[in-house]
């Protein structure tokens, strides 16, 4: 019985496997989502009524949370890219400026949905208190150019794709997201406007007791949730570069493999040098 034939096969690219997550990271997702059922139940069931608002101050603890988290991944993703900038093609920090590139983008994405969050929320609170959905008074364009100005990092970044120049420029964009954190947080301080102050009291509506907690509570639960959901858009980042390695990996192998069976071309090999004649040339024989 004749043997199976050998067939020659590129070798594979083998992408590096992820370590088995800590048992921590495997209860996490129940451990977030106790903390918001937590919140939720604080919210409509042990904090009371404001006296002026009403049931529409329930909304801050939602309002104010998103902008805490917003903000603060906002920071992160403009830290993030200056140390992306900072450790980019200089030998042996390669490794860490993708994961300063990873950990950017992704407080960058999670950052704009709460972003959107408290621009959502805040409406809903602002009708009934205010008599308008919107007012421009700084505090509320502030957050509104800095939602719009990391979007654009996204826009950017995403259309950078693996280009260095592309993710060069979109990490700059997120650079100057920095400054702009601070000025929504001062403001009301600086330029004046109509927006309560939660924290100092002016106008927030939390009284002392079971709102307080409530708001800690909820503020609690949202940061939670925030770094879970920048944890897992920091795993895809990882795991699409991965595949992304791979394949270039595989491509190198076929391409190496179809140079090795490529047929040669044969070449003629040159023909012997003839000998003189003993007789000479046909003139001498004339």
């Amino acid at each position: 019985m004749n043997p199976a034939p050998v067939v020659d096969r590129p070798a594979m690219a083998t992408a590096p496997v992820p370590a088995r997550l800590p048992r921590c990271f495997v209860w996490l997702p129940l451990v977030v989502g106790a903390l918001l059922l937590a919140a939720l139940y604080c919210v409509f069931y042990v904090a009371p009524p404001e006296v002026t608002m009403g049931e529409v101050q329930r909304v801050f603890y939602f309002h104010v949370a998103s902008a805490f988290a917003g903000l603060l991944l906002f920071i992160t993703c403009s830290l993030a890219s200056v140390a992306f900038l900072v450790t980019r093609g200089r030998p042996g920090l390669g490794a860490l400026a993708r994961l300063n590139d990873r950990l950017a983008a992704s407080a960058g994405e999670i950052g704009v949905l709460f972003g959107v969050i408290v621009l959502v929320t805040g409406p809903i609170w602002a009708k009934p208190v205010w008599g308008a959905y919107w007012t421009w008074e700084p505090r509320l364009m502030l957050m509104l150019l800095t939602v719009f100005l990391f979007v654009g990092y996204l826009v950017l970044r995403a259309y950078a794709g693996g280009d260095d120049r592309g993710k060069r420029l979109s990490a700059g964009v997120a650079v100057v997201g920095g400054p702009a954190v601070y000025l929504v947080h001062v403001a009301v301080a600086k330029w004046g406007g109509n927006h309560p102050q939660v924290l100092t009291g002016q106008g927030g509506g939390l009284a002392p007791g079971p709102m307080q907690w409530t708001f800690a509570i909820s503020v609690a639960a949202t940061l939670v949730f925030a770094a879970y959901l920048v944890y897992t858009r920091f795993q895809h980042h990882r795991l699409v570069e991965d595949l992304e390695d791979a394949f270039l990996e595989l491509d190198d192998a076929d391409l190496n493999q179809t140079r090795r069976r490529a047929p040669r071309p044969r070449v003629r090999p040159p023909a012997p040098p003839t000998a003189p004649s003993p007789l000479g040339a046909p003139e001498d024989q004339a």
